[in-house]
């Protein structure tokens, strides 16, 4: 059974949550967005070269928190494709309970190949290998240029799907994008549960970064171990917060 969000498209073309009444992205800096909020923040796409700088990993694990349109993924992907080889693989982990149908992304994907044409490549690989719906706890992965990008995309509720990857995964993720709906709108994806997860999944050096700065996050993410700072935001948005997991 489809487990696909309800959306309302806005006249802009943007798709807007009926369910947490909040946008997914903004076709005005969001792009920049996730470029300063995530990838600048967590050091990429420095991470990927090989350099003798970047050395703790041969491969790079990405966790995400809510990868709704995908618009980190792709962002992540068209930076790597663009970093010169020798470059390391990564693998690209993310959770969303409420996954788009193939018809759905093929009509935010064509807004994001107008607006923002560097990301035209990686739209239309995913969208090429996405399945036209995904059920509730259903897992969907693919791998780009032979294996050396691969995404695994778990379907359902963060914590219990995070959760689920301790046994295989503990203390091996390399960073994480935290990216559900504003605390307000979504707060079953800030719960101390889910931080306390994030950092068993993590290692010495993991990094993370989030769009939000409200002081539960901070503290709760403080709280489950991570080293947090405010630093700060782009454009309307005055603080955000990064972090990174100390010995």
């Amino acid at each position: 059974m489809s487990n696909s969000p309800h959306i309302k498209w806005l006249a802009s073309g943007e798709p807007y949550s009926e369910q947490f009444q909040d946008y997914y992205f903004s076709t005005d800096g969001g792009l920049a967005e996730t470029e300063y909020v995530f990838l600048k923040q967590n050091k990429f796409p420095q991470r990927f070269a090989q350099s003798d700088e970047y050395q703790e990993t041969a491969l790079i694990k990405i966790g995400e928190t809510g990868f709704g349109t995908g618009l980190n993924f792709l962002v992540t992907l068209y930076h790597w494709l663009h970093t010169p080889e020798p470059k390391k693989p990564v693998h690209y982990m993310s959770v969303e309970k409420y996954p788009f149908s193939k018809v759905q992304l093929s009509r935010i994907y064509t807004l994001f190949s107008k607006q923002w044409p560097q990301l035209d490549e990686p739209c239309r690989l995913l969208l090429n290998a996405w399945p036209d719906s995904l059920s509730s706890q259903s897992v969907f992965e693919y791998s780009f240029f032979e294996q050396q990008f691969k995404l695994t995309l778990l379907s359902g509720d963060a914590q219990l799907e995070l959760s689920a990857l301790l046994p295989e995964h503990k203390h091996s993720f390399d960073a994480w994008y935290l990216d559900g709906f504003a605390p307000a709108r979504n707060p079953d994806m800030w719960q101390q549960g889910l931080f306390n997860t994030l950092y068993q999944l993590s290692k010495p050096g993991t990094t993370l970064s989030t769009f939000t700065a409200a002081g539960f996050v901070r503290r709760g993410l403080t709280h489950a171990g991570f080293t947090i700072n405010k630093v700060p935001g782009l454009g309307k948005k005055r603080e955000i917060l990064s972090g990174i997991y100390h010995n």
